[in-house]
């Protein structure tokens, strides 16, 4: 390129291309690195939450109903408990971990089935994990009880 503004000089401007070429190859290959980590998973789980929905509110019921709810513990014992309807108490049922130390999911599906058989009426449960648990066991145990259960909610706390 030739700049003929002055007198009688001229002076030639050389654009330097390497250094934006190669910023832009670091730039592409660190998109690409990272956009194959990226995956993106649907889980079909409701989160109990209030809704603006223009549905009518279902109707009061004076009977409490019954409630399962499923416990992940820093041990990785599972706790099931049932409560409400017509039960005089609360009914807790433990289940061990592996013998590696895992979740027992066979058990928890067989505790479910056996829970479902004799409470036909219970169609939902709770899980509520605790802070250590990895998000892909809490997915699978998840999996596990939506076998079972049509209805599964993520509890806090």
């Amino acid at each position: 390129m030739v700049d003929n503004s002055g007198a009688g000089g001229s002076q030639e401007v050389e654009l330097n291309l390497a250094p934006i070429i190669d910023c832009f190859t670091v730039l592409i290959t660190y998109l690409l690195v990272t956009a194959s980590f990226l995956t993106l998973t649907a889980m079909d789980v409701s989160v109990s939450a209030n809704s603006d929905s223009k549905e009518a509110p279902p109707p009061i019921e004076t009977k409490h109903p019954l409630v399962m709810t499923l416990d992940l513990t820093t041990t990785n014992e599972i706790v099931l408990k049932v409560s409400g309807g017509d039960l005089k108490k609360e009914i807790d049922l433990k289940l061990a971990p592996k013998a590696n130390g895992a979740w027992d999911d066979d058990s928890l599906e067989k505790a479910l089935l056996k829970i479902t058989g004799r409470w036909s009426s219970l169609s939902e449960v709770s899980v509520s994990a605790a802070p250590t648990t990895k998000y892909k066991e809490l997915v699978n145990l998840i999996n596990v009880a939506q076998k079972t259960l049509p209805k599964v909610y993520i509890s806090g706390g």
